[in-house]
């Protein structure tokens, strides 16, 4: 359980050493920090250089300070030709790592040497043991000096800041494509044809009755009822012997054939002069 715990703690404490970056441009060169657990990576690129520092041709020193107080710091990593430097605890000024180090130790270093040449990529890894060093952007000096060891330029004597987080450019999104309203479909309501409606009773059509014609046509009765003629007795007849008719025509000269009476005509006669006897008989002598 205890190794657990050792274990545990190594893990919390490592971790909450975040790395953080500072970088930091000026005259041409740039300077750039990073912290991966205790290890402080510090990377110079001077072989752009210009202004003040453009007739510089080495380093011959740098200092670190504002990392927190730590019990020591060991050089782990550096360009070639650093392997002879020193680390002191004195203050970089401008004649080198000879400023007074009383009251420094465990909060700032000095690592100096013979000058090597200023080009890119030029790393240098520190490591710091120590509870309480802080993992900030470090404070940072360097001596840039030309061929014959005179310092040239400025110290720079800067915090490097905390770089911005990388971010991936991102991928411009196609504009969305306009939808077309869709056209709401009326809907077709079917026509349902009526019932045909069935009548309680059913309807009988009959024929119309057919009458025939008799020669005598009916009499109505002062109450309405057609009244009974009686026997006639056979009456002579009174007609003119068949001959043939003589039409006049308009101008009284021209001649036609005979006009035949209808039978109902005939028959019309005949009632009439029928109820003509019957009221002459019924007439008082």
């Amino acid at each position: 359980m205890t190794l657990r715990l050792t274990a545990l703690a190594a893990v919390l404490a490592a971790t909450t050493m975040t790395a953080h970056a500072g970088i930091l441009t000026t005259d041409g060169v740039t300077f750039t920090s990073n912290w991966s657990g205790n290890v402080l990576t510090l990377e110079i690129d001077a072989a752009q250089r210009s202004g003040g520092w453009s007739g510089a041709t080495g380093l011959a020193a740098l200092a670190i300070k504002g990392v927190g107080t730590y019990n020591s710091v060991s050089v782990t990593g550096g360009p070639g030709g650093t392997d002879a430097w020193k680390l002191s605890t004195s203050e970089l000024k401008a004649s080198g790592c000879s400023g007074t180090s009383n009251g420094a130790a465990g909060s700032r270093m000095c690592f100096y040497g013979q000058q090597i040449a200023l080009v890119d990529d030029m790393v240098f890894k520190f490591t710091f043991n120590g509870a309480s060093v802080a993992t900030n952007e470090p404070h940072v000096k360097v001596e840039f000096v030309d061929a014959r060891g005179n310092k040239v330029g400025s110290l720079l004597s800067q915090v490097l800041p905390a770089s911005p987080p990388a971010t991936t450019p991102s991928t411009p999104t196609a504009p969305d494509t306009p939808v077309t309203p869709v056209t709401p479909v009326t809907p077709v309501v079917p026509v349902i044809p009526d019932a045909p409606i069935t009548s309680a009773g059913t309807q009988t059509n009959t024929t119309a009755d057919t009458k025939t014609p008799t020669g005598t046509p009916d009499v109505a009765s002062p109450s309405g009822t057609p009244a009974a003629l009686p026997p006639q007795e056979d009456l002579p007849s009174t007609l003119p012997a068949k001959g043939p008719d003589v039409v006049q025509t308009p101008s009284g000269n021209a001649t036609g054939p005979a006009n035949v009476p209808e039978p109902e005509s005939i028959a019309l006669l005949l009632g009439g002069l029928g109820l003509m006897g019957l009221v002459l008989r019924r007439r008082p002598r």
